[in-house]
């Protein structure tokens, strides 16, 4: 490690020495999985404490209504002490799952399932789950108010408690105008039985919401555009390429249903058309799904053994990125890399080009800076261009003062991932994770500070970082928080192992958040990846191709949520090596 840093130096590729690797930072964390490795079993044996020596949650508890199940709130819930904390989890899906391999399920290298994880099975002892949306906040009163989801069947025998509320899958905000009775309580609608509105008190909420897809910047994408952010959304892709495939394969698309030359040419082009996509965005979801893209097509319609074979002339890929470089967050020769690999493939790569218009069967794309539009005929358009804030951001921040506002919708933070609020008595009691949260931060070498990037290492470090807080018991109203002062009346909390092991660090001041970034890994297609391996700030290896590969499977095998995803990831790849990708459309 130590030479490759300084001969990266040498070449002027890197101004960081080995001296400059955040060592006080990596031993802080070594430390942290040692009380990890305590203290997140607790829940999965009768809530136990085995860092407080107790067998029974504690009967004061105080209550952390979590909103959200992406990477901030998995991580969080999975660290939680039950025995500290009432848990109460509050999302539209029961379930967390690994969104860096959405692209591989679009296309049928992986299940949904096999990436998924249902909520209640990652602390089967949080004290509740509820399927619904938050869409209001009272911050000085610690209320949040929840849209249910309608858990009504195919067969309408459930109709539940909120049979008339939307989809859980409409990205729209719920419009529902909370209507309260004399002494404060929320209206209820007797015929609906305990209503579809309800309002949940809390100690600390943590607003991990996560963003919706910024299609609506763009004429017709937010009508036309699938997204890929939820397994839904994976599904649904998948759903549309099958359709795809099986409508430029039926007869009045093909040249021998017509006699005539010019009948012969646009049948042609109409089958062409069918099998176009465009992916929007060339960051790292984009790229990762043309490569996948690539390598469904080039398995169900290779010779002479594809299912697809009569269409392996017809189907296209566009790649549409706005920048001048795919992977802007990679080093250049990375970036070089991930474009060269894309075209040798066949992928149609438009850079410095803008979106314009998305129709059901067309977009319309023009070069930066150019007047001159193009229209492109095509089926299937994927957004993966950018993110905005989800409608409950906007109104949490309407309750907080105007120095919450950050950049891009989203919620400022101090390193303790508090949010600014507009009086003593509610500060400390809301923390913003993930992708809400802007907290900036500089490097050594940068003239200004940048906010975090909206990354899942970001959003998972937060989490455990914010779940080892509220289990030490520190004191977030003050700056910094505090462990609580020794009292005559919890001899045992104040002399308990945890204490001593917290005081023996000298973390009686809780410290604050630092992001230790272990790199980038994205998928180009053909079994190839890149790889840029850092360790905070410093660079240390840069990998292409096959070794990368290896690489980018062996972190996301060891990534997933539990042992049983292992299991089912592995399984899922070695059926699509020996037997290929199921097509069948159900």
């Amino acid at each position: 490690v130590s030479n490759e840093v300084e001969y990266k130096k040498f070449l002027n590729q890197s101004p960081y020495s080995v001296t400059d690797i955040a060592w006080p930072v990596l031993i802080q964390r070594f430390l942290d999985n040692i009380e990890d490795g305590t203290q997140k079993n607790n829940g999965k044996f009768k809530g136990q404490s085995k860092l407080k020596g107790r067998g029974m949650p504690k009967e004061e508890r105080k209550t952390v209504v979590v909103l959200g199940t992406g990477w901030a709130s998995h991580a969080f819930v999975k660290l939680a002490s039950t025995y500290d904390l009432r848990i109460v989890v509050v999302s539209p899906v029961n379930h967390f799952v690994f969104t860096p391999m959405l692209a591989s399920a679009a296309v049928g290298t992986v299940e949904y399932r096999s990436m998924t994880e249902p909520i209640r099975v990652t602390n089967p002892y949080i004290d509740n789950f509820v399927e619904g949306r938050a869409i209001g906040v009272d911050v000085e009163a610690k209320k949040v108010q929840v849209q249910l989801t309608s858990l009504s069947t195919v067969t309408g025998a459930f109709k539940g408690v909120a049979s008339d509320a939307p989809c859980r899958l409409d990205p729209e905000p719920v419009q529902t105008s909370i209507v309260y009775n004399e002494d404060g309580s929320i209206q209820r609608d007797k015929r609906m039985g305990a209503g579809d509105v309800i309002e949940l008190s809390y100690d600390h909420i943590i607003c991990s919401v996560g963003t919706a897809s910024r299609s609506n910047i763009v004429p017709g994408a937010k009508e036309h555009c699938f997204n890929l952010k939820t397994s839904q959304d994976s599904k649904r892709l998948r759903t549309a390429i099958g359709e795809a495939l099986e409508f430029a394969a039926r007869p009045d698309v093909q040249e021998f249903y017509y006699s005539d030359e010019g009948s012969q040419i646009r049948a042609r082009e109409e089958r062409r058309r069918r099998l176009r996509i465009a992916v929007v965005g060339g960051g790292p979801t984009g790229v990762e799904l043309s490569g996948e893209l690539c390598d469904f097509f080039g398995q169900i319609c290779r010779f002479p053994d594809g299912a697809y074979q009569r269409l392996r002339e017809d189907v296209e890929v566009l790649l549409i990125h706005g920048g001048s470089e795919l992977l802007p967050s990679m080093d250049p020769e990375l970036r070089a890399r991930a474009l060269s690999a894309l075209e040798d493939q066949g992928v149609s790569v438009y850079l410095n080009t803008r979106l314009k218009e998305v129709g059901q069967d067309y977009i319309v794309v023009g070069e930066k800076g150019s007047d001159e539009v193009q229209t492109v005929p095509l089926a299937i358009t994927i957004w993966a261009a950018g993110n905005a804030p989800v409608p409950f951001v906007r109104e949490l921040l309407s309750q907080l003062p105007e120095s919450a506002a950050g950049s891009g919708g989203r919620i400022n933070v101090d390193r303790w991932c508090r949010p600014p609020t507009r009086s003593a008595d509610s500060f400390g009691s809301i923390l913003v994770l993930g992708d809400v949260a802007c907290f900036e931060s500089r490097s050594k070498f940068e003239s200004s500070p940048s906010a975090l990037p909206q990354t899942a290492q970001v959003a998972g470090q937060q989490g455990a970082f914010v779940a080892r807080m509220l289990n030490r018991g520190y004191d977030l109203r003050v700056t910094p928080p505090r462990l609580p002062e020794p009292s005559e009346e919890d001899e045992e909390a104040s002399f308990s192992l945890l204490r001593t092991w917290l005081v023996a660090r000298g973390l009686e001041e809780a410290p604050g958040f630092d992001f230790l970034s272990l790199g980038l890994l994205a998928y180009v297609g053909q079994e190839e990846a890149l790889n840029q391996v850092m360790v905070g700030d410093v660079p240390l290896f840069n990998y292409s191709g096959k070794v990368a590969f290896f690489l980018w499977r062996s972190v996301y095998l060891a990534k997933q949520a539990s042992s049983r995803n292992q299991a089912l990831i592995a399984f899922d790849w070695l059926r699509t090596e020996a037997f290929g990708r199921d097509i069948t459309r159900l």
